[in-house]
């Protein structure tokens, strides 16, 4: 038992179509050095065996609650498990991924000795051939509302997923995944900064995300894919207005939204015909100046910036070589 208590911790596991992966996540999560867990498992309707294994991991521990629903997606399931979760404080793992043994002792002792609303920790990327840590920085960091809204915007230290999180149960009820959006952590994480005062970052990469190959490989571009910029410029209007001291991390990260579209984009063999193209052209190019001279922009990311804007073809080599090295082609 931990020296700071001994509270139910409640892991939302979405579960969709994920046989092959699902019970390497849930004995991550059964095997937690931290024991009074209870491990929700949502059954989002899955087409394959996900809901039989479901059903018979939660034979082997009692602490597993199985339900059944109908096919609502991510953002649905997480707010079904949210709903029927007791525990005092709520963790989300995501079914094709796992954790480390000491991930909810090591965020349950942070939460407790700071007396905060939310801790995170870093992660490690998994890929089919190897493994990168999100973050190599060593940091222990106690933060306010802004200070956490300066580290979000910069994305060194906090990738915005909500696996990565614990936190309190009273902050994570008053909180609705949006339905039918694409990064809808990106808009939990705007209802999170606005709803909780107190947060600790912790160094300790304890998340394995597995990046799947079809899901590196998979560059078919998807419009919903604009629904990253609709809530980054949401938390770059609310920062402008609220926090203007912290103007250059929200153009930041405004810019990585508007990489991530360009990306998107320019993989389709007939991306000048796309339509929201130039629109994320301009972009680049109307604020260029302020984006070469932001000092929270890395000089790779500079560097990409006049590339677009001298060069989109040669941008569009370089980025598929990269992606081709990330596959292990």
């Amino acid at each position: 038992m931990s020296s700071y208590g001994n509270e139910l911790v409640s892991i939302i596991v979405p579960v969709y179509n994920v046989e092959q992966y699902l019970e390497k996540c849930v004995n991550s999560i059964i095997n937690q050095s931290y024991k009074n867990l209870e491990i929700i498992l949502v059954d989002d309707g899955a087409t394959d065996n996900s809901g039989e294994i479901c059903d018979e991991l939660a034979k082997l521990d009692n602490r597993i609650k199985v339900y059944h629903k109908e096919n609502g997606g991510l953002s649905d399931a997480r707010n079904y498990g949210v709903e029927r979760a007791t525990g005092e404080y709520i963790g989300f793992v995501d079914s094709d991924d796992y954790i480390d043994p000491k991930m909810y002792e090591k965020l349950y002792e942070a939460i407790k000795k700071e007396n905060v609303d939310v801790v995170e920790c870093s992660f490690k990327i998994i890929y089919p051939g190897r493994v990168d840590f999100f973050s190599t920085e060593k940091y222990y960091e106690i933060l306010g509302k802004q200070e956490y809204l300066e580290e979000y915007l910069k994305m060194r230290r906090i990738f915005g997923s909500v696996w990565t999180k614990l936190i309190k149960s009273t902050i994570a009820k008053k909180i609705v995944f949006p339905k039918d959006k694409l990064y809808e952590d990106t808009y939990y994480a705007y209802d999170l900064i606005n709803l909780a005062n107190s947060f600790v970052l912790i160094d300790n990469p304890l998340y394995n995300y597995l990046m799947r190959e079809n899901s590196i490989t998979n560059s078919k571009f998807n419009p919903r894919i604009f629904d990253l910029v609709e809530i980054v410029e949401k938390f770059h209007k609310m920062t402008y207005k609220n926090y203007p001291s912290l103007k250059e991390e929200a153009d930041c990260r405004k810019m990585y939204a508007y990489f991530s579209v360009l990306n998107s984009i320019v993989y389709e063999d007939d991306y000048k015909n796309n339509k929201y193209y130039l629109q994320v052209i301009n972009y680049f190019k109307e604020n260029y100046i302020e984006l070469l001279k932001n000092k929270h922009i890395t000089r790779n990311r500079k560097l990409s910036i006049i590339l677009i804007k001298l060069n989109i073809v040669l941008y569009r080599k370089v980025l598929k070589y990269y992606k081709n090295v990330l596959v292990g082609n």
